[in-house]
């Protein structure tokens, strides 16, 4: 199974990757953790490019590509073998993130995206959690860390992408969307519920 987590700067993605991750390495399941971009030696190269502050004009297509050089090279390498071996997969951002940052947040035409997605066979999530909170407290969350090049864009650019986000969860067979102010206890137990049903194994 492939979970990916996605939602803005300071959402608390992190924190629940690594809680899960720990309750199914419990379970004896072992996933495999990645990010987006990177989780491979080129990705991180491309991931290092990518959020680079610059004076230099950064066209949005330009970002597409980027993120799908990453991806490609991580959906190739990590992604297939280990969903092929029987592997759950833990994605921290994927594709929605480029829908919700690049079509939403900086106007790249979403069927641009959707057919280099599809041209480029990569794989698709089974369950997303979408953890929502506003832009006002990602850049309250974010104030006291060294901001990144898409960390320091407009609190008007993250409203942007929250309703990208909003969007991409329209596909509630897919998409589980969970209040980000919960506390970190609430939103890992809806978590673990939604996971647990889907691969069938216990919560305790």
């Amino acid at each position: 199974m492939f979970i990916s987590f996605e939602g803005i700067e300071g959402s608390g993605k992190s924190t629940q990757i690594q809680l899960l991750k720990e309750f199914l390495n419990q379970k004896g399941l072992n996933p495999v953790v990645i990010r987006e971009p990177g989780g491979t030696q080129i990705g991180e190269k491309v991931r290092d490019i990518f959020l680079t502050k610059t004076n230099e004009y950064f066209d949005p297509l330009t970002e597409v590509l980027l993120l799908y050089s990453s991806r490609k090279q991580l959906d190739t390498n990590v992604i297939k073998p280990a969903l092929s071996a029987g592997k759950i997969v833990i994605a921290d951002r994927f594709a929605d993130a480029t829908i919700a940052y690049q079509a939403y947040g900086k106007s790249v035409p979403k069927d641009f995206i959707a057919q280099l997605h599809s041209d480029l066979e990569i794989t698709n999530p089974d369950l997303t959690f979408f953890i929502d909170i506003l832009p006002e407290l990602s850049k309250a969350r974010i104030s006291d860390r060294e901001s990144d090049r898409m960390e320091s864009e407009s609190i008007k650019f993250f409203s942007k992408v929250r309703s990208g986000y909003q969007a991409c969860a329209k596909d509630a067979e897919r998409v589980i969307t969970i209040g980000g102010t919960d506390s970190i206890e609430d939103i890992f137990v809806k978590i673990k519920e939604a996971v647990a049903k889907k691969l069938n194994v216990s919560m305790e």
